[in-house]
């Protein structure tokens, strides 16, 4: 789903992370959300930044968010929050077992960067009530200790009888293992290029060069093992995937490794479908999305800020108007491209109805006056001495928010460069000042104080298309000689 690897229960529900609406959604077999668990606001536990979901033979449910200080969250049945847990690995892509027990591996889809012991375990396998557990295998280092987590970091499955299936991201393996963590098989492919653990670019610790081999793993109604790769990185580093660019399909025997099939497919098809007797579909992620009922708006914590002139002011003091907000830094290459384009759609939009709040996230407050003083940034500017990520949990710069009149975060902008995020960011804003028009006097429409909220799918991620209906994803080619990451 949407390039990450799906986890099912034994009614053959899939379940799936939807950060932006911060609640995880229940998919049937016709491609419908059925439910959803979790939301900003759900009293004792809300859902922040969920990762990764694991649903239990019982119907419960485990979910790793990131923004929660425990890290590992509990659902019963029912979706009704019952309490947290401390996993044995941050941020850690899990799965349960039908015997109780939880798999967790590093993450392959945030990466992390800080130094990992060489004699860490590979995977682990605990039960998060107890509070017990035990290692499985150990990593294998990496030519430097801070590459040691990403290099270890992997997607994770489990089969029907409790066997957990491992693929690496950036190494050319999967693995097998028993429901008790003996090793069942390991294969590889063979592949075009040299896998890379990780290069770094210039002197900066989080540059990185590397070459993604697997990119979702997953077990399908048939009982197989289903291997996605990632798109190969294009030649230069910066640069997207060419038109021509693939993803491969592979489908594995779970009981020995044997590569049953395997086919490629355009890079776009990041969300696939397989039904009980092996045939693969392109699924449209975002009518899966439009099924689901919009996420709410919840308001984020009341923030204060200090101004370029010294005062403090806060969201609530720009309530009443749609608010983009922008978190840039002075040593941010792709703010100093994305900055100067904001100031000129700034000056087309109606300031009635519209602001736009700059804030900085540089450490060194002169470098902040500097860098604002010669891009000549026309909109209120406030300095956060590098503790804006702290309080917003962006993962990079540049990162920008929309926020409604009433101070919810309608969308959530990630980086910048591409046409779609800023068609987004113009399209979602432009009808959040358009709301702002048509606002009840009662609706909190007047200019005076107000929080930030946090998002809603109204202008995310739309839904998605029946499986039947949708392109095959044939082939029963070889594996050799695929394109390939």
């Amino acid at each position: 789903y949407r390039g990450r690897g799906v986890a099912r229960d034994a009614r053959n529900a899939a379940y799936v992370s939807d950060a932006d609406g911060s609640r995880v959604l229940v998919i049937d077999d016709r491609l419908r959300v059925t439910r959803t668990v979790g939301g900003p606001t759900l009293e004792g536990g809300p859902l922040g930044l969920p990762l990764s979901v694991a649903p239990t033979a019982e119907g419960a449910l485990f979910v790793v968010d990131v923004e929660h200080p425990a890290g590992l969250l509990y659902f019963d049945k029912d979706g009704s929050y019952v309490g947290a847990a401390e996993p044995p690995v941050t941020n850690g892509n899990v799965r349960a077992g039908p015997d109780g027990y939880v798999w967790a591996a590093r993450s392959p889809y945030i990466l992390g960067f800080e130094p990992t012991d060489a004699d860490e375990p590979l995977l682990y396998r605990f039960d998060p009530l107890a509070g017990e557990g035990v290692g499985i295998a150990a990593i294998e280092p990496a030519a430097a200790p801070v590459w040691n987590r990403l290099a270890n970091a992997g997607s994770i499955a489990i089969g029907a009888e409790g066997q957990a299936y491992f693929a690496y991201l950036l190494r050319n393996e999967i693995r097998a293992y028993t429901a008790d963590g003996d090793l069942l098989w390991r294969v590889r492919r063979s592949l075009p290029f040299e896998t890379l653990d990780g290069v770094q670019l210039g002197s900066e610790e989080g540059q990185v060069r590397m070459r993604p081999v697997t990119q979702a793993l997953a077990v399908g109604p048939d009982g197989f093992l289903y291997a996605l790769t990632a798109t190969e990185p294009p030649a230069q580093p910066g640069q997207e995937p060419g038109d021509d660019a693939v993803r491969r399909i592979e489908v594995y025997d779970p009981a020995t490794g044997r590569l049953i099939r395997a086919t490629t497919v355009p890079a776009a098809w990041a969300t696939l479908a397989a039904d009980e007797d092996g045939r693969v579909y392109r699924a449209d992620a975002e009518a899966i999305d439009a099924s689901a009922p919009p996420p709410e708006r919840a308001p984020l914590p009341a923030l204060s800020f200090e101004t370029f002139a010294g005062e403090e002011a806060t969201f609530a003091d720009y309530r009443g108007k749609a608010l983009l907000v922008n978190v840039w830094a002075s040593w941010c290459g792709p703010c100093r491209e994305e900055l100067p384009r904001l100031k000129e759609y700034y000056g087309t939009l109606d300031r009635e109805r519209v602001e736009f709040l700059a804030l900085s996230d540089d450490v060194d407050e002169v470098a902040a006056r500097e860098f604002a003083h010669a891009m000549e940034l026309p909109f209120p500017l406030f300095l956060g001495h590098g503790e804006i990520q702290g309080q917003l949990h962006y993962i990079g710069l540049p990162y920008t928010l929309i926020v409604d009149y009433r101070g919810r975060v309608v969308e959530q902008i990630y980086g910048f460069g591409s046409q779609e995020s800023w068609d987004l960011l113009t399209a979602t804003l432009e009808r959040e000042m358009e709301r702002v028009a048509v606002a009840e006097p009662g609706e909190d429409s007047s200019h005076a104080g107000h929080q930030m909220g946090q998002q809603d799918a109204g202008s995310q991620n739309a839904g998605h298309e029946d499986a039947g209906g949708q392109e095959q994803a044939g082939g029963q080619e070889d594996a050799g000689g695929h394109e390939h990451e």
